[in-house]
């Protein structure tokens, strides 16, 4: 190349690479619990997030993708502002992250963003430092492109659950519209979550496995005994984990939120992004 410039450096412009190591560890553990108790629901008539317990929603925008900075800007850390950091906004906002900043006039690298960006290195395998290098960086522009596009299958319907495994998130969506996203964990190997579309056939508000017997609270089935649940291992162990093939939410009080809203009949998207 001319100039003398390595070539290993035009590549690494051009791409990145996530890798993302598989953890061994072990499915949900199984735990006694009360009775089954299955309760109909009927149609949802809310379709409004009480804006103090969930995150803002970015409406959607055209398609684009987060350019790789000079290495001379990076790294952004709290107390930081401008372009870079709002570009890293608008991603983190769209993987679910609360960013009180983006409130304010000067969009500013605050404890709001520190906390985000460790809770996003954690989710996968970066090591937490609540600062944004060149490796998040990549991270946030594979998993965050383009912000604000779902697929069809999840916009198409007046209701749906998109279950994304790539970005390990679920979204309810109500008539295209992103009201809740939430961390999701899927199937083991061997015991993958089913890809596909689905939908919502049964409810139980405290379901216990007659399989496993272990506690399922505000289950949704989609797809045989495949549900959405609340997940107490993966409140308790994070991504250290996984389930026999459900998709595990660990905010308790947002799946109950979720539970009471979600239809009958309810579009279920299970996919790769």
């Amino acid at each position: 190349m001319r100039g003398g410039r390595p070539i290993a450096t035009a590549l690494a412009a051009c791409c990145a690479l996530l890798l993302i190591p598989v953890t061994p560890a072990l499915a949900d553990d199984p735990t006694p619990s009360p009775s089954v108790t299955v309760i109909p629901t009927p149609a949802p008539t809310e379709t409004t997030v009480p804006p103090d317990v969930v995150p803002p929603v970015i409406a959607p925008v055209t398609p684009d993708t987060m350019p790789i900075p000079p290495r001379r800007a990076l790294p952004l850390k709290k107390g930081h502002y401008g372009h870079l950091v709002d570009l890293a906004h608008e991603r983190l906002e769209w993987l679910g992250y609360d960013i009180k900043s983006r409130n304010l006039k000067n969009q500013s690298f605050g404890k709001s963003t520190q906390s985000a960006v460790k809770s996003f290195q954690a989710k996968f395998w970066i090591p937490s430092t609540g600062v944004i290098d060149q490796r998040t960086w990549r991270a946030l522009s594979k998993l965050a492109s383009p912000v604000g596009v779902l697929p069809g299958r999840c916009t198409r319907v007046k209701v749906s659950l998109c279950a994304d495994k790539t970005t390990r998130l679920i979204r309810y969506v109500v008539k295209g519209k992103v009201k809740l996203t939430l961390d999701a964990r899927f199937g083991l190997p061997g015991m993958d979550t089913g890809n596909g579309v689905f939908s919502v056939n049964r409810k139980s508000r405290d379901h216990v496995s007659s399989l496993y017997r272990s506690w399922m609270p505000f289950a949704m089935f989609f797809n045989g005994g495949e549900a959405v649940h609340y997940s107490p291992y993966f409140s308790r162990d994070g991504y250290n984990g996984g389930s026999h093939g459900c998709i595990g939410v660990r905010d308790f009080k947002m799946a109950e939120w979720m539970f009471d809203r979600v239809p009958m009949g309810a579009r279920v998207y299970v996919y790769y992004s």
